[in-house]
């Protein structure tokens, strides 16, 4: 889709933006709309978190541009985190909003939220509203679950503040659980040019223990390390550190991976209870490390996206946070026998 511009005789008109594309589409995607809570008014001074779902590209340019062009209008600090040929018609249709061009994997959840935070200061010093436009697109099955829980956690963390964000999903690329999540997780949705309140909307913690424990293939395997008791934290550091060992990919990567690892393992010491178990698996391309302990009485379902205590991190309670850091993925999963944290990430030569 080109966007034509009207040109003097005497000069060339400029390039028109490039077309967009989606990835070749899997099997049509059905959608059932959100339940309508009725119309939404725009939006004042406060948090909103709305997702609008796209199913072609002259849909896309125009619920982003509508958006931006809002809080433009409104003096807002307004910000475009989008792929490069949407980047392409934001740059030309209006040159006062920031771009932020998304290439290659999306930012762990701890680093995006810090970003954002980072651009909230700064329209607060300067007396204005946030507002970010944010197209989401994912490589890969766990990386689509990683946004799901991003999605609610960007949620609890901005409640409040005066930051208004619209997610933007294509149907023809997004896999249909994942939109189904999606949409769950915003409390406003855009639709046939009106927002509408989401009556299927549910908050962070009721959502995310709403989701299935993802699926890690390489845990079909037998675990390279298998430890049901540990007798003691410098024991398993010991034993993690061995296993892992030109394993990463890099002697950055099994230096990250051994930290977030040591971290969880701190805390299932600390916190958690007797026995204090660690398994990992690793293949070529992915390494999977599980701690698990006997304690009952985590219920933190959305920590670890930021430090416990705020910017103070001489006080600790960065565990859980540093792990979401250096990891790709971190899930949390609560049974009868305990808490298990498994870390994985993909190896990268």
């Amino acid at each position: 889709m080109d966007t034509e511009r009207g040109a003097d005789v005497a000069a060339p008109s400029p390039p028109s933006p490039p077309r967009l594309s989606a990835e070749a589409p899997t099997a049509p995607v059905i959608v059932a709309s959100p339940l309508p809570g009725g119309p939404v008014d725009r939006p004042g001074t406060g948090r909103v978190h709305r997702v609008a779902v796209v199913g072609g590209d002259d849909e896309l340019v125009a619920v982003a541009l509508g958006w931006l062009r809002e809080g433009v209008a409104a003096g807002e600090l307004t910000v475009a985190a989008v792929l490069p040929a949407l980047a392409a018609h934001v740059r030309e249709q209006l040159p006062d909003v920031e771009v932020v061009e998304l290439t290659g994997d999306s930012p762990r959840e701890p680093d995006a939220i810090a970003c954002q935070l980072k651009l909230l200061d700064r329209a607060t010093a300067e007396g204005r509203r946030l507002r970010v436009l944010g197209q989401v697109r994912e490589r890969e099955s766990r990386a689509w679950d990683e946004r799901v829980h991003g999605e609610a956690a960007h949620q609890h963390v901005f409640a409040g503040q005066p930051f208004a964000s619209l997610c933007v999903y294509d149907r023809r690329s997004t896999p249909p659980a994942v939109l189904e999540a999606a949409v769950a997780a915003h409390p406003e949705v855009v639709t046939d040019d009106r927002t509408v309140a989401n009556a299927g909307y549910l908050p962070p913690e009721q959502l995310l223990a709403s989701l299935p424990w993802p699926v890690e293939p390489l845990q079909a395997y037998p675990p390279l390390l298998a430890v049901e008791d540990a007798p003691s934290l410098p024991e398993l550091r010991h034993q993690l550190a061995r296993a892992l060992h030109g394993r990463a990919g890099s002697r950055d990567a099994e230096e990250d991976f051994h930290l977030a690892a040591s971290e969880i393992a701190a805390n299932a010491f600390r916190h958690g209870g007797r026995p204090v178990g660690a398994r990992v698996w690793a293949s070529a391309d992915r390494l999977v490390c599980t701690i698990s302990d006997g304690g009952h009485a985590y219920s933190g379902i959305l920590s670890g996206y930021r430090p416990a205590h705020g910017d103070d991190l001489s006080r600790g309670g960065m565990g859980l946070w540093l792990a979401r850091k250096l990891c790709d993925h971190v899930d949390l999963q609560t049974t009868e026998a305990g808490l298990t944290v498994r870390l994985s990430s993909a190896v990268r030569h």
